[in-house]
């Protein structure tokens, strides 16, 4: 085993938060949190992080120094540490009532997932169901694949490439419990990425725009699942998720003390007088949601 190091950023960064969060996660899969260390798949390695003062400590096989360069360049970005939210917290700052619903969040990392078919596979499960059973499937998934491995007695999963994904069939997605329509768009999606036709990662060159008509131009992807790969993908948001049912639910109660009614309508007529960080106060209040309403599950 080795050791490497990544500097934590000037701004504020919370590498506890981030474990409060995968703490939460009832079927835990990618992230796994074991004390105050937190285990993942990263490039096919798996990684221990960990914070040690000003540091985050990665611990894992040793790797050969060309190697080295792109996990590193990988962790830092699945751990949000190159996303500075300092300009979003002086906003939320200087306004009292949205202050008061994000502090406990702000500092909480916008850790992504490593690969832009990740997010849109994880996120294809979780349409119209909800997080937990979404959970649920996504482990299942990582099991029916046999993408985990046993480390200091907990399991810990790889995300499938899409070659892995599109030789299954139909018939062996069924324990996923999730509607024909979504098992033959995820086929369908990795067979696209498998052959070529589909360049998921080439979305990162483009501007955010560009990429969300791109992933809209997909049949059976709406603005949820587009918007939020942008978010789980490239630590961008954008757009509002206006028609996500637990932001309806967060933005009621946060905002009007769970009066009125839960609707896109009052979800965008109240984030965005934000302007261009209306997606990303979004964001927050979601992860507020996540630390008020989900008890820490393992």
């Amino acid at each position: 085993m080795a050791e490497q190091y990544l500097e934590l950023p000037n701004f504020p960064y919370r590498f506890d938060l981030l474990l409060d969060i995968a703490r939460r996660n009832a079927y835990p899969a990618r992230m796994i949190v074991a004390g105050d260390s937190l285990w993942r798949f990263v490039g096919g390695k798996l990684l221990c992080f960990s914070q040690d003062r000003n540091v985050i400590v990665v611990t894992g096989p040793a790797l050969c120094k060309s190697d080295r360069p792109q996990l590193r360049d990988l962790s830092r970005r699945i751990l949000g540490l190159d996303r500075d939210l300092s300009a979003f917290k002086a906003i939320a700052r200087r306004d009292a009532r949205l202050w008061r619903h994000i502090e406990p969040s702000l500092g909480l990392p916008l850790f992504c997932a490593e690969t832009v078919f990740e997010a849109l596979i994880t996120l294809i499960i979780e349409q119209h169901i909800s997080w937990k059973s979404a959970l649920r499937s996504q482990r299942r998934l990582m099991r029916i694949l046999d993408c985990g491995v046993k480390a200091g007695g907990f399991e810990v999963f790889d995300f499938p490439t899409p070659g892995q994904l599109a030789a299954l069939e139909a018939k062996h997605l069924k324990p996923l419990k999730i509607t024909n329509g979504r098992i033959n768009l995820i086929l369908s999606i990795a067979r696209d990425a498998r052959d070529g036709v589909l360049d998921l990662e080439g979305l990162r060159h483009l501007k955010p725009s560009e990429a969300y008509s791109r992933l809209m131009s997909i049949k059976g992807v709406g603005h949820w699942t587009a918007s939020n790969v942008l978010g789980r993908a490239f630590g961008e948001y954008p757009y509002v998720s206006h028609n996500d049912v637990a932001l309806q639910s967060a933005v009621n109660h946060y905002f009007y003390q769970g009066a009125g009614e839960k609707s896109a309508r009052q979800v965008v007529e109240t984030l965005e007088a934000y302007g261009e960080y209306a997606g990303l106060l979004g964001h927050f209040i979601l992860i507020r949601w996540v630390l008020d309403k989900y008890p820490v599950a393992h």
